[in-house]
């Protein structure tokens, strides 16, 4: 019996090494987790300078560790989101806010409601003082049963926040909206506690990409080229935007009533909006079904979005005058420095408008 309990308490003192050896690692290489960025010049890299390896963990766990400031803007939107609207940009124009990019990757209305959902879980009360920066193109009106930005789990359709949300089971879905698991205010310890397990999913993460990288330099000399927009990959970018599903179904009334609803949910809590209409390469516009019906069902709805107090509407296309299909990389995301060009246009706004916005 003596030698169990040895053993046993030899491997909680490994454990427990082992445990603080990771946290102290962890704080080395990642110091603090300061601000929620979820902009990235490199799709389908992870998330830069921050121990949250995707775009829904910075979420769901990052605005945890932040006190709610006097002013602040919170960027929402899917990818084209989170590479085009710069918060350094954003705060080098306008330096009394601070500026997070909470913005994921195949977000639709429903994710975009559940990163807000967080944000209120993590600083409940009003929203006065927070502007957030909705970044919308026609993939954000998709329906829940879309494969866009959704993954099939347990039978049902679940966004990639509901499904990260899953990893540690601090969260667990609930129809369309996060659930916490645990009490609110434990969340903040938590987050720290966890930061080994973060850490190593880095880690690793970094060894499977390094070694995907070594191999593709070694057999491929254009690794590092950015692909061309020939016609045959215009035309697979238009065929592979069909997955946002039935045309007949895509921005219907539920969709968009959602949207305006959303909106006007926002102002309640005493937040400001902004709702910037991102820009798209003119061949997407004019080959995409559902981009024409998105334009369609924007105007229809646009006029009760404006009568909303606090909320303002920006098409950064129409502001520039036609954005260049060159600046574009792909169907929808910017150069980096067209990114920083929309950043200074939806600043700009911002200055021009901070009246009606309420500051």
């Amino acid at each position: 019996m003596k030698n169990i309990f040895r053993q046993a308490a030899v491997i909680l003192i490994f454990l427990g090494g082992w445990y603080l050896f990771s946290l102290f690692l962890s704080y080395h290489f990642y110091p603090g987790h300061v601000a929620v960025d979820n902009s990235n010049t490199e799709p389908s890299s992870k998330i830069k300078n921050s121990i949250f390896l995707s775009d829904s963990a910075d979420d769901l766990f990052g605005f945890w560790g932040i006190k709610s400031g006097p002013k602040r803007m919170i960027i929402l939107g899917a990818s084209n989101a989170q590479e085009g609207i710069l918060p350094s940009v954003l705060h080098q124009q306008l330096p009394d806010f601070t500026v997070y990019n909470a913005s994921v990757g195949g977000s639709n209305t429903t994710q975009i409601r559940q990163i807000v959902d967080v944000i209120r879980m993590s600083n409940p009360g009003s929203l006065k003082g927070t502007i957030f920066i909705l970044g919308v193109f026609f993939g954000t009106f998709v329906n829940d049963d879309s494969q866009v930005g959704h993954v099939l789990w347990q039978g049902k359709n679940i966004t990639l926040l509901q499904l990260e949300g899953l990893r540690y089971g601090f969260y667990r879905p609930n129809d369309k909206t996060l659930e916490l698991t645990i009490n609110p205010s434990l969340m903040p310890l938590t987050v720290q506690l966890i930061r080994p397990l973060l850490f190593w999913d880095i880690f690793f993460f970094d060894l499977r990409v390094d070694y995907a990288d070594f191999w593709e330099r070694l057999h491929s000399k254009k690794a590092n080229q950015v692909e061309t927009m020939t016609e045959a990959t215009k035309e697979g970018a238009v065929t592979n935007w069909k997955k946002l599903g039935n045309l007949k179904d895509f921005a219907e009334a539920p969709e968009m009533d959602d949207f305006v609803s959303f909106c006007r949910e926002l102002n309640q809590s005493g937040a400001s909006v902004v709702v910037v209409d991102l820009p798209l390469p003119q061949w997407l516009r004019d080959r995409s079904e559902y981009y024409k019906k998105y334009v369609i069902q924007r105007n229809l709805y646009l006029n009760e979005i404006k009568k909303i107090p606090r909320i303002q509407y920006l098409d950064v296309d129409a502001r520039l005058a036609n954005t260049p299909d060159i600046n574009f990389l792909d169907s929808s995301h910017p150069s980096k420095e067209t990114a920083k060009l929309w950043s200074e246009q939806i600043a700009s706004f911002i200055q021009a408008e901070h009246n009606s916005l309420g500051f």
